[in-house]
């Protein structure tokens, strides 16, 4: 054979292969980008199910907003219908994904159901509550939707290998081929069969990259809900603003207000269990560990519980063991948050009957152990749904979501949260008779940071409250204050023991019997010259309502849960006017001048009304540079920063402002990112608080005073 037929027949081996080579990989990046497109659509199904669950919710809220959310719920229905045919009509459905749509998973059906039903309240002329997805539907429509997505990946990873598979056979047979060429033709053609096997290389690694962007699709779901936090908060604080402005305007306010701010509390609680769910399944959520003087936190828990009883009519019971450890180490918002939990979930699911919290400690070999007992007599869970009850998104059974609501976070959340900090809570139950959660924490003693007392305490103050843990609580910060306390547990109490010998009196608004208004009534027929100082507390403060003669005998207002540092500048101010010298002439006080760098407008308008109804002269800029530029020309004794602003942030803001301009200006973050790794990052940057959106108004005073009360 000669040398030019060996050569062309060598040429045509090559060629052949090459053709053969390349339109194999053509067809076989086509059947990837098929695959990868296969695994977007399942995946934007998947996504889809839960948007359409989400705004059906939204919907039946009956929202000012009901319109849009209408129009996007229609859209999400149409994609979602689309997206269904697409995949059940695949020529090459796999054979377990169409078990799943047309065989025993009766996918197909499930699917064709949702759409109807959410289609049925795209038709509704209005938002009509009867209209409703139930959660245990979305979820299991979830799972199988998942189970799709998995399988196709599965899918796309075969074909994959396939074509590791075939590369592998390709690179053989081009290496004999190359051999023989470089031992009998021209060596060029090796250098031209690596140049094809580079491309087969990139080719591959294309597809690998493809694969594993379908496996990551299952974390868009912690990352959507932690966005969610921004988006979501940084509206509500006008929605919220707006409300408390209301509010402080009587003749400008009216029932709808209140009831859009109590939904709008309602949907924050919401928010902020989807945001530690999201925080617990990265794996970042941690608790801190510092004192927590058991008192207050008993005391703000056991306040605004009880009222929640009282308004529905059952009674509250709270026993505490006598020798708990006054100061614990430990985490009291995560404490707080657990305990709220449990107590409003006993009394969500008891119509009638009781709520008792009881407290107790006990100690082993392991060391010392603290016992929460939530007890109620409300409806029970069954012992076949106790294993499901602290699973995400679950409830007892579906009839208990629908009668009373609630996304099921809740309680996966308070035991997370317990494991995290070494307890755990556990249920007993009676169907019928009712439920006792326990929760377990141990106990490592600690003691509070040591508080300045001015010794030869002179002033007496009365504490006059219906709930012993209240009193209990009181009763140490007033001792704490120089002040001397005297307790009663009831307005009929006071009364009968000489009240004219108070010159301070903390007063509770809702105690049976005899209210703290009714009590103040009393008080005035009495004449008793001077007037006490009366401070009010309560945590229903905006139901406070009385006429101006009674108002104006109230010195001060504080709701329940009470910060402590409010209350605590208060007595200050009592106690140094007792001990204080003869005033000298009055000087007028100067405004307090507070620059606010915020780039929302309404946001914006709520900070600087809330302020200006106080006194404050207040200048508005809209990012961080400009809040540079007016620190260099002017002097400020407070600064409100916030941190997501364009062209500048507030985070290097802060830092221009502390370590270029030398300005020592108290700053207080003010901000929809609500996570602790925020609040260390502003503190580091030179701020000294952090406020988080929605705005509380008494809040942003208290950090005002604090800050500002010795410049």
């Amino acid at each position: 054979m000669s040398i030019r037929i060996r050569y062309t027949l060598a040429l045509l081996l090559i060629a052949g292969l090459v053709t053969a080579s390349v339109f194999t990989m053509r067809t076989l990046l086509d059947d990837q980008r098929l695959d990868a497109e296969i695994i977007n659509i399942a995946g934007q199904q998947r996504m889809l199910s839960q948007r359409i669950a989400l705004l059906v919710q939204k919907i039946n809220a009956c929202g000012q907003d009901s319109a849009a959310s209408t129009a996007m719920l229609d859209a999400a229905i149409r994609t979602f219908s689309s997206n269904h045919s697409k995949l059940t009509s695949l020529p090459s459905l796999p054979a377990s994904i169409s078990d799943m749509y047309f065989g025993a998973g009766e996918l197909d059906a499930k699917v064709t159901q949702y759409i109807s039903q959410a289609k049925s309240l795209v038709k509704t002329p209005q938002c009509s509550s009867s209209i409703a997805i139930p959660i245990e539907q979305a979820t299991v429509l979830l799972k199988q939707l998942n189970t799709v997505v998995y399988t196709f990946e599965q899918e796309a990873k075969g074909h994959v290998d396939d074509v590791s598979s075939l590369e592998f056979y390709l690179w053989a047979v081009t290496i004999f081929l190359l051999a023989m060429e470089a031992l009998f033709i021209f060596a060029p053609m090796d250098r031209k069969i690596k140049r094809t096997i580079q491309h087969l290389h990139k080719a591959s690694n294309k597809a690998e990259v493809a694969a594993q962007k379908a496996q990551e699709a299952n974390r868009a779901k912690s990352e959507f809900l932690s966005s969610m936090s921004h988006e979501l908060r940084t509206p509500m604080n006008g929605l919220f603003g707006m409300i408390e402005l209301a509010m402080d305007n009587p003749a400008k306010s009216d029932n709808y207000l209140r009831k859009a701010k109590a939904a709008g509390r309602q949907l924050l609680t919401l928010i902020n269990d989807i945001l530690d769910l999201s925080k617990i399944e990265a794996g970042k959520i941690s608790v801190e560990k510092g004192p927590v003087d058991l008192l207050q936190l008993l005391d703000e828990v056991v306040s605004i519980q009880r009222i929640y009883c009282q308004n529905k009519g059952l009674a509250f019971y709270y026993n505490k063991q006598q020798n708990l450890a006054p100061v614990i180490q430990g985490d009291i918002t995560r404490i707080a948050q657990i305990l709220h939990n449990l107590l409003s979930n006993a009394i969500k699911f008891t119509e009638s009957g009781s709520v008792s919290l009881s407290i107790s400690q006990t100690t082993d070999t392991n060391g010392n152990t603290l016992l929460f007992s939530v007890k109620d007599t409300g409806i029970g869970i069954a012992n076949e749904k106790l294993t499901t009850i602290f699973q995400k998104f679950e409830q007892a059974d579906q009839t208990t979501t629908r009668h009373y609501g609630g996304t099921g976070l809740g309680l996966s959340i308070a035991k997370e949260l317990a494991q995290l900090m070494d307890g755990d809570i556990t249920v007993t139950t009676t169907v019928g008779v009712g439920s006792d959660f326990t929760l377990t924490l141990p106990v490592i003693e600690e003691s509070l940071p040591e508080i300045e007392v001015k010794p030869g305490a002179t002033l007496k103050c009365a504490i006059v409250d219906d709930l012993l843990t209240s009193r209990e609580y009181l009763e140490h910060v007033v001792a704490a204050m120089s002040l001397i306390p005297t307790s009663y547990s009831s307005a009929k109490a006071f009364l009968e023991n000489t009240p004219s010998n108070y010159p301070v009196i903390i007063l509770d608004l809702s105690m049976p019997e005899m209210s703290g208004v009714d009590l103040l009534k009393e008080l005035l027929t009495l004449g008793i010259t001077p007037f006490p100082k009366v401070i009010l507390i309560s945590a229903e403060l905006e139901q406070l309502e009385c006429g101006k003669e009674i108002s104006d005998m109230i010195w001060r207002t504080h709701a329940k849960p009470i910060i402590r540092k409010d209350l605590e500048l208060d007595l200050q101010h009592l106690v140094t006017q007792v001990s204080a010298p003869a005033p000298l002439p009055s000087v007028a006080t100067k405004k307090l001048r507070i620059l606010i760098a915020e780039d929302n407008d309404i946001n914006a308008e709520i900070v600087k009304a809330m302020l200006e109804s106080e006194g404050y002269k207040i200048i508005h800029v809209k990012d961080g540079e400009q809040a540079v530029a007016a620190c260099t020309k002017h002097t400020f004794d407070f600064i409100l920063m916030d941190c997501n602003m364009p062209v500048m942030d507030g985070i290097m803001a802060s830092n221009i402002i502390r370590n270029e301009l030398k300005v020592n200006t108290p700053i207080a973050a003010l901000t929809a990112n609500a996570f602790p790794e925020d609040k260390e990052e502003c503190l580091n940057a030179g701020m000294n608080d952090f406020l988080t959106k929605p705005l509380n108004k008494e809040l942003l005073l208290s950090c005002i005073k604090q800050f500002t009360q010795t410049r």
